[in-house]
């Protein structure tokens, strides 16, 4: 719930000028930038028709003792880097557990984007030719989706927001457009049924967004000059509430967000910073309460579904 995104490749990385001054951090996804530059496609011109009908990631072995209707698996926080690799990321225990490396049929040097996570553990992940994927999160089954781009959205960060608190009834939120240039984008609603688009409004800057079962939707705003946390008006883009985080400034590499348990979880990778560090965020505050290094990992999608609990006792 994925970015520096770049012109016409969906990266989490700043501008081709400012990554050029950072020097050794390129990696396949500025590969991925500079072929775009080069060849006009990181990625095929069509994209494969498909059904979005695979089963949930738990294959269905729901926890119904628990009286919600979801699995234990549904609840957790997953995570997918730039070299396909999906995790689940325990909260709890600041924990990342590998689960497999995705195979989706992507376009050439395309790599993940954004997730976002469904209340059957299916992970919805974007590569950055603008392809989506519903991936088994048990099998790492992918399937094609049809999706095409619509009103502009080849790149967008994404979550799950429930339609009412409490409710099990989802919608799907992307926050995107062409490319990070631009000073603003467009928030939209995506039907995992049909594939379809409809616009909500706009919202200031690039951001990676996640819902929560309490019907609310969050975005994470990376910035070299301060990043920043708000919660967004579904119906118009608006900013109702806003969490400035200065000690989050510089210049953003790969990025992704989550809430989870009342608290957002940043995953951010920054200048020079040789892979991610996850930031615990106070969901009443935005005070940072604690930070855990991700080795290894260069982190551009989160997601996790409105399973997820809204506070921890």
């Amino acid at each position: 719930m994925a970015r520096t995104r770049t012109g016409a490749a969906a990266l989490r990385f700043p501008p081709i000028a400012l990554r050029v001054s950072v020097g050794a951090m390129f990696d396949f996804k500025t590969l991925c930038v500079l072929a775009t530059a080069l060849l006009a496609a990181c990625g095929p011109t069509s994209r494969d028709q498909g059904d979005d009908t695979g089963g949930g990631g738990d294959g269905g072995n729901r926890d119904s003792s628990s009286g919600d209707g979801c699995s234990d698996a549904s609840k957790l926080v997953y995570v997918v880097d730039s070299n396909d690799k999906l995790s689940n990321f325990d909260p709890m225990t600041k924990t990342f557990t590998d689960l497999g490396d995705l195979s989706c049929p992507a376009g050439f040097l395309a790599t993940p984007f954004s997730m976002s996570i469904d209340r059957d553990t299916n992970a919805w992940v974007l590569y950055s030719d603008g392809d989506l994927y519903k991936v088994n999160t048990t099998n790492l089954m992918c399937t094609a989706t049809s999706w095409n781009t619509q009103l502009g959205l080849t790149q967008f960060g994404m979550g799950f927001s429930t339609e009412t608190a409490g409710g099990t009834a989802d919608t799907l939120f992307v926050a995107g457009g062409s490319g990070p240039t631009v000073p603003t984008s467009t928030l939209a609603t995506l039907s995992t049924t049909n594939m379809t688009a409809s616009s909500r409004g706009t919202v200031t800057g690039w951001p990676e967004l996640t819902g929560t079962g309490n019907a609310e939707l969050w975005g994470f705003f990376p910035s070299a000059g301060g990043a920043r946390i708000e919660k967004l008006d579904k119906t118009t883009g608006a900013a109702l509430q806003t969490f400035q985080l200065p000690t989050l400034a510089g210049e953003p590499m790969a990025w992704a967000f989550a809430a989870w348990g009342g608290d957002f979880w940043v995953f951010l990778m920054r200048g020079n910073d040789v892979q991610t560090t996850v930031y615990q965020v106070s969901g009443s505050n935005g005070q940072i309460k604690g930070m855990t290094s991700a080795p290894g990992r260069r982190i551009v999608g989160a997601g996790v579904s409105t399973c997820a609990p809204t506070v921890i006792l």
